[in-house]
């Protein structure tokens, strides 16, 4: 019984090591530079990671009938590269990497979303909407306006617009953006786009740039210490109150009169 259990054991084993050595081999890296979000008529440039020893790569573009674009190693090779130059309406969309090791193909790679700029030719104004009393430019709300009929709004921080680390979006035109750190500027941009194909944006804003001044941020602190002085005031003129009641409480009663006794 001992034996059989432990020589079932050992072919499932064998069946693991079998399926896992003939798995499809992992999935490759990829990115873009300069970035995701190219302007019209710019070039971009794809690359895919993959392990050493591959004998195809290939780069796939989501569209109605597929395209891609092949590449084959020169030499020890794990960084491949593909240029797509003067990128338009039908170069945007959704790409990935995969490629062929030992006579199989690999998973895909994550999904590279590019976005093209300016196929809109319409230029959204970005502004403050409103900034809450009293706080000192560290919470605002910016208002993406255009008399388009955009359906999507999206709004990047910084000069490198990327998706999604820079860039959100949203299907109204007012963002609420956190605070901006005291001292430092902080630029944005908007854009106006489609639901019915979200890869092809507006012209940019002209960027607005954000930053907290250091008399802001002084007379922040000013406020800030007059509160706590006022407290500490508060503070001990409520502890001497205290003392003085315990301390009326602790003062010993003086000596009873002796009753007088009639004659």
């Amino acid at each position: 019984m001992v034996l059989g259990t432990t020589l079932l054991g050992l072919v499932c084993l064998m069946e693991q090591g079998v399926w896992e050595q003939h798995g499809p081999p992992p999935k490759t890296s990829i990115w873009a530079v300069p970035g995701s979000v190219i302007s019209i008529g710019s070039d971009v440039t794809v690359f895919c990671r993959t392990p050493p020893g591959v004998t195809h790569v290939r780069l796939t573009h989501y569209v109605l009938n597929g395209k891609w674009f092949d590449r084959a190693p020169q030499g020890v090779q794990e960084v491949f590269e593909f240029s797509l130059q003067n990128m338009t309406h039908t170069s945007a969309g959704t790409y990935h990497c995969d490629y062929t090791k030992e006579g199989e193909w690999s998973q895909n790679s994550d999904h590279l979303e590019l976005v093209v700029t300016g196929v809109y030719k319409i230029k959204p104004s970005l502004t403050i909407d409103s900034r809450p009393k009293g706080s000192s430019e560290r919470k605002m709300t910016l208002l993406c306006h255009t008399h388009h009929s955009f359906d999507i709004f999206i709004l990047c921080r910084g000069g490198n617009a990327s998706l999604p680390r820079n860039c959100s979006h949203q299907d109204h035109n007012t963002f609420l953006i956190s605070p901006v750190s005291p001292g430092h500027k902080r630029m944005y941009i908007c854009f106006g786009s489609y639901k019915r194909n979200s890869y092809l944006w507006s012209l940019p804003s002209d960027p607005l740039v954000l930053s907290t001044t250091e008399s802001s941020t002084s007379d922040y602190r000013l406020e800030n210490c007059i509160r706590l002085f006022m407290a500490v005031i508060l503070l001990l003129g409520l502890g001497a109150l205290l003392l003085d009641a315990w301390k009326s409480r602790k003062e010993p009663m003086g000596p009873l009169e002796s009753p007088k006794l009639k004659a």
